[in-house]
């Protein structure tokens, strides 16, 4: 995929911009607090309707405006050109328009136009709790598969309606109905995301090579929270826990308490390694991520980079640029160019207050 050109009027800080794209580098240069996240970001939202940076479309709009507008032009790998039209509100109502027409449900374009976002706040996924590293891998693999959307969807209606019926009291014939639909969406949910944990975990081992000169071994490991069960087992599991989930109000076991863990040198990243290997443990995933998602979509997704290579190392930078994958559109943010050799190399717009104004980088 490339992105050809974008059109923004009341998002965040940017009343108002309209920017074409020319290469496959493209760096946004300024100081902190300009605008050059908030255009990463607005680029992001076009390929999952997700901000990278907060949950939920409210406070984006530009204080006093009372809709944003983002209109994007994309080519894909056989040249044809796609044009997506988003509006939403400041209380995260939104409309969004594929060539034209209108799309309702995400699953019609959910994996159309992918993308990776690289960012400092990726370090959550290996420091914080195991909700943010199942929204991660949800999104991933929703996005690769509609498989894994529908089974993902059906499974938490069916948990939502089971945790009501936990907290308001139901029969046994109201608690079966759901548990047998729960059952069905977990086992599944487990099977897809087990088998798509030995390819990321290779993926992710061999970009960590790379970017660490294969010092260090790194590795994924899914951590299930119920496994190897049949699905009468898992049925039958849901019936003995209802008393216990009766007085919690809630459903204690199944795929949404399922976790996965970074390993360096087959120990648990999260303690044992340091800030800069995190940083580097971070940044592998999401190379990992570019490569499942090219391989399953069959289209390359777009890479977005806030301000990350600013953070590592000398060597690990230079290892980093390497492993960009050399066809993919790069779009990046910094204070300053990663090196001045590079900087010739960059489409760079030159950002202050909300606006964009491209150099000429020389």
């Amino acid at each position: 995929m490339r992105l050809l050109g974008i059109n923004l009027s009341g998002f965040r800080n940017i009343q108002s911009a309209s920017l074409r794209f020319e290469g496959d580098r493209v760096f946004f240069l300024g100081p902190n607090g300009q605008g050059k996240t908030n255009l990463l970001e607005a680029i992001g939202l076009s390929s999952n309707l997700r901000s990278f940076r907060k949950s939920g479309l409210d406070g984006l709009v530009e204080e006093g405006k009372k809709e944003a507008q983002l209109f994007f032009r994309f080519s894909d790998e056989t040249g044809n050109e796609e044009e997506i039209l988003l509006r939403f509100g400041n209380k995260g109502q939104k409309n969004l328009e594929l060539n034209g027409e209108k799309i309702n449900k995400l699953r019609d374009y959910l994996g159309l136009f992918p993308s990776v976002t690289l960012s400092s706040r990726d370090f959550r996924l290996v420091r914080e709790g195991p909700s943010d590293r199942r929204k991660w891998l949800d999104m991933l693999l929703s996005s690769a598969s509609r498989e894994y959307l529908d089974c993902l969807q059906s499974f938490h209606r069916a948990l939502r309606e089971r945790n009501a019926l936990l907290k308001r009291g139901g029969g046994d014939a109201e608690f079966v109905a759901f548990e047998q639909v729960l059952s069905q969406s977990a086992i599944t949910l487990q099977r897809l995301r087990a088998t798509a944990f030995p390819v990321l975990a290779k993926e992710l081992s061999q970009s960590y090579a790379s970017l660490s000169n294969a010092l260090e071994e790194a590795s994924l490991s899914y951590i299930p929270n119920l496994s190897d069960l049949t699905l009468e087992e898992l049925v039958t599991q849901y019936r003995l826990d209802r008393e216990r989930d009766k007085m919690l109000g809630s459903t204690r076991h199944g795929p949404h308490k399922d976790d996965f863990k970074f390993l360096l040198d087959q120990r648990d990243a999260r303690t044992y390694a340091s800030e800069g290997q995190q940083r580097g443990l971070v940044l592998a995933l999401r190379l990992a991520e570019f490569s499942y998602l090219q391989k399953a979509l069959q289209k390359k997704p777009i890479i977005l980079a806030d301000d990350v290579l600013g953070e590592l190392d000398a060597a690990r930078k230079a290892n980093f640029k390497k492993l960009l994958p050399p066809e993919a559109q790069v779009f990046a943010t910094g204070t300053a160019y990663p090196s001045e050799e590079e900087k010739v190399m960059w489409e760079t717009y030159l950002v202050e207050a909300g606006t964009f104004v491209q150099s000429s980088n020389t």
